[in-house]
């Protein structure tokens, strides 16, 4: 557990500029603790001072700007959180969800929204997220409604990003037997406006989650970091609907990343809205065509239970020791607009599998990189 003044080191910690979770996790190995951490980041923010952080064995130094998050805005925080029924829960809390503590960029802290009895009992039943298409078919919608609906009554919590679309049907679905909005701006920004009512009965009958402070709104960058969320907190991830280039499908890699499994709804093939999932179905992901599939799929749950909170070393216990720039260097030298499969990437430049995966998805999130059926990857060509 950590001491009062732990937290209020890690809170402010995290809410200074320029500092995200991959820089927090890499900065805490070296210095130990959030408060000794924050006794040097003025120094190194107001003398601009190269920082140097060992990556198995070797060093890299970069200038690093900081500024520091003001007592007053930490104490606003409190006050509009307090406010709404909110809550601060840090990495090693109990409320922290048990499944995202073992990727590989997991959030030192989140804002939850919820009752806290019932967020438990969310976390001792099986938890599957369900993503798909913003601009989604009147008939997806209504099947993942539904779906939705069958696997909640069935003791599932559904989990999705309260976004239009898929999202919104997800949670109507699962809203009276449990569900989770996980949303990529602060706890009380609700995007789109259209999903302020769904918003408020979430918040009176589930669990809304954030990692951006309060009062954040959403940006384009934000999202990436909410679908690792959703995709880190379940055992496994529905897409219903997605396009070839969607931010479900991005969601659905981090998914299998993580080792947890990939569902699809297969789609009529000549709808736009259909060729991601059809891709996915090509490539391995688990025909969905009614909620008896999924629900087969849970009872395995023990296994996969023991699988990726068991024989897995928890985050904290390994947290990342390697240099994922330097890694994706790596990468863009090896590759050209010729594909060539993650094997022999990782065989061609000797980096271990997961820091190759971590850099390939950072990689893909920027458009620098295409991910193509079989494996392969290739560069992302201008134009």
């Amino acid at each position: 557990m950590l001491s009062k003044k732990e937290k209020l080191a890690r809170l402010k910690i995290m809410r200074s500029e320029a500092i995200g979770s991959s820089t927090f996790w890499n900065f805490l190995e070296v210095y130990g603790s959030g408060e000794k951490l924050l006794k040097v980041l003025p120094t190194l923010y107001n003398s601009h001072i190269k920082i140097s952080i060992k990556y198995d064995g070797s060093s890299d130094s970069s200038l690093q700007h900081f500024k520091l998050c003001s007592d007053e805005d930490i104490k606003e925080e409190f006050a509009a959180l307090k406010e709404i029924g909110g809550r601060i829960v840090f990495f090693e809390d109990e409320l922290y969800p048990p499944l995202l503590r073992n990727i590989p960029d997991p959030p030192p802290l989140l804002t939850l929204l919820g009752e806290k009895s019932r967020i438990l009992d969310f976390y001792n039943r099986n938890i599957i997220s369900v993503v798909g298409s913003r601009n989604s078919s009147i008939h997806a919608n209504k099947f993942c409604s539904n779906l939705c609906s069958e696997l909640s009554r069935a003791n599932i919590v559904i989990v999705s990003g309260l976004a239009r679309g898929i999202d919104a049907n997800a949670h109507l679905g699962s809203l009276e037997n449990g569900t989770i909005a996980v949303v990529a701006g602060g706890i009380n920004v609700v995007y789109p406006q259209e999903n302020a009512q769904l918003y408020k009965e979430i918040a009176k009958k589930g669990c809304i989650i954030a990692e951006m402070p309060y009062d954040t709104a959403p940006q384009p960058h934000f999202f990436p970091r909410r679908n690792r969320i959703i995709a880190g907190i379940s055992y496994g991830t529905i897409v219903v609907e997605a396009a070839a280039q969607s931010g479900s499908l991005i969601t659905a890699r981090m998914a299998l990343e993580y080792n947890r499994d990939v569902f699809a709804v297969p789609g009529f093939p000549l709808d736009p809205r259909s060729v991601g999932c059809n891709t996915l179905l090509k490539e391995g992901a688990i025909l969905v065509q009614g909620p008896q599939d999924v629900l087969d799929y849970v009872e395995n749950r023990k296994i996969m239970e023991k699988s990726l909170l068991e024989s897995r070393e928890p985050f904290a216990a390994r947290i990342s020791d390697y240099d994922v720039e330097r890694t994706q260097g790596q990468i863009m030298k090896s590759l050209s607009s010729v594909p060539i499969t993650i094997d022999e990437l990782i065989a061609a430049i000797k980096v271990p599998p997961q820091e190759v995966l971590a850099a390939l998805l950072k990689l893909e999130l920027s458009n620098r990189i295409v991910r193509l059926h079989g494996q392969k990857v290739c560069l992302m060509l201008d134009g």
